[in-house]
């Protein structure tokens, strides 16, 4: 009954979001709640017990053997809240006009130049392995780009998540981590299986945004073969389009200022001086105070800011609630022994490319150590009984992290897709129409190096 009513809350979560039946939030919401009712009534579970699971996805938890604590949802979605906050208010003083100006004279108008800048730039911003930073920056720096040049920001959100897809594996990425201490193989050894295919899957990643770019090109009718590409008078028109957005907010005589300050607050959050919901507090605070200095154009502001915040903060706190249900009634370990029962151990030597495909959407909808720890534990000791190392094991088990970054459980993409203005599912749905090859990328380099059997 657990695998079935796993199944069906995911199912049903797909559909009413995909429909437009309930926002966001009431998916996140209600959704879990019906079904945690319906395990409360048919097990010997508690209401208590169900808040339980919520208050633990949503705040913390503490592991009963080892100790170790794992933060909930709250810890992203504060710093979703007050980034979004700090970089709206940067976007109105002006503090990116120059890096928007920059991009549209040396692109000349050109989106392929652009898509290339803005994949590229994911991909050096991700090397932090912090998923919600990356979306953050990229999405401050190119958005109003996007925007004048009239590109799609579907784009924009595929070219900023499938860098950040790839390079999560790197050895202090969670997923890494996880895997490794699930299977008991060294971090450093798995991170170097890894990364033939995370460098094949990069070089996708740019061919990707190659083929976006022209097909802009086509879409806008930009002329490549034309001499510079637009006259001098549309790039400064386009440029305007920028310069010009609300002038009354702009702050230019402010802007050393604006910018060493958020230089200095994304060099503390990489580096982990402190939590990036406090960093972003405090520069929301200072930006705002000494930017517009008044009390009423203070709050003014304020009260601007925090209905574009709004929003995904609050998708991100419906998370906890989706993947507090799904883990503590049990769904998750159910769906995982089901997913596991799939595999026929009769494939021996073949489980491993065959359980790499069927894990991708496990990686997708499930909590990450609910997968690693549930799933690929169980998987694996199976594949050892037919020769496949514990190593082996665990590069097979990477495999479906091209599909992670599209999970209703990661807060972050709620805001990416809010401030893209994208429906989540149709989201959901473009990523894979153009990023399934990667599952596939993966595996054919995982078996060319032997670390893939097939």
């Amino acid at each position: 009954m657990i695998i079935a009513l796993a199944l069906l809350m995911i199912i049903s979560f797909i559909w009413l979001l995909s429909k437009n039946k309930l926002s966001i939030l009431g998916a996140l919401v209600i959704v879990p709640l019906v079904f945690g009712v319906i395990i409360v009534l048919f097990t010997s579970a508690t209401f208590g017990d169900m808040f339980k699971w919520i208050t633990d996805a949503l705040f913390y938890s503490v592991d009963s053997k080892t100790g170790d604590v794992s933060l909930g949802v709250v810890s992203p979605g504060l710093l979703i809240l007050f980034a979004v906050m700090y970089f709206d208010l940067m976007l109105d003083v002006g503090l990116f006009d120059p890096l928007c100006c920059f991009f549209i004279r040396k692109a000349k108008g050109d989106p392929l130049k652009v898509t290339m800048a803005t994949v590229l730039t994911a991909t050096v911003v991700t090397m932090n392995g912090d998923t919600t930073t990356t979306i953050i920056i990229c999405v401050a720096a190119f958005l109003e780009l996007y925007r004048s040049l009239h590109m799609s920001l579907l784009y924009l959100a595929i070219l900023i998540v499938t860098p950040i897809g790839i390079f999560n594996q790197l050895p202090w990425g969670g997923p890494t981590i996880s895997n490794a201490t699930a299977l008991g193989v060294s971090v450093n050894g798995l991170f170097k299986s890894l990364l033939p295919g995370m460098l094949a899957a990069e070089v996708f990643a740019i061919g990707l945004a190659w083929y976006f770019g022209r097909k802009e090109r086509r879409r806008l009718e930009w002329d490549a073969s034309g001499a510079g590409g637009p006259d001098k008078a549309m790039l400064e028109r386009m440029q305007d389009a920028i310069r010009n957005k609300n002038p009354e907010l702009k702050r230019p005589k402010m802007y050393a200022f604006n910018l060493i300050l958020t230089f200095g607050i994304l060099y503390l959050l990489i580096v982990g001086a402190a939590h990036g919901a406090i960093l972003f507090m405090i520069g929301t605070a200072l930006v705002v105070t000494l930017n517009y200095r008044e009390v009423s154009l203070i709050n003014e502001r304020l009260d601007a800011v925090a209905a574009d915040a709004l929003g995904p903060a609050l998708a991100s706190f419906g998370a906890g609630v989706f993947s507090g249900v799904l883990t503590g009634s049990g769904m998750a370990t159910g769906l995982a022994q089901g997913i596991t029962a799939i595999i026929p151990a009769s494939l021996g030597s073949h489980m491993a490319p065959i359980y790499s495909i069927i894990s991708a959407p496990a990686i997708c909808f499930l909590p990450q150590d609910a997968f690693y720890f549930g799933i690929a534990k169980v998987v694996a000791n199976v594949m050892n009984n037919f020769g496949i190392t514990q190593m082996q094991a665990a590069v097979a088990s990477m495999v479906g992290q091209s599909f992670r970054l599209i999970s209703p459980v990661i807060p972050a993409l709620y805001m990416l897709t809010d401030q893209t203005e994208l429906n989540f599912v149709d989201f959901q749905k473009k990523y894979v129409k153009y990023c399934w090859p990667i599952l596939f990328i993966y595996i054919i380099v995982y078996a060319i190096t032997g670390m893939l059997p097939i």
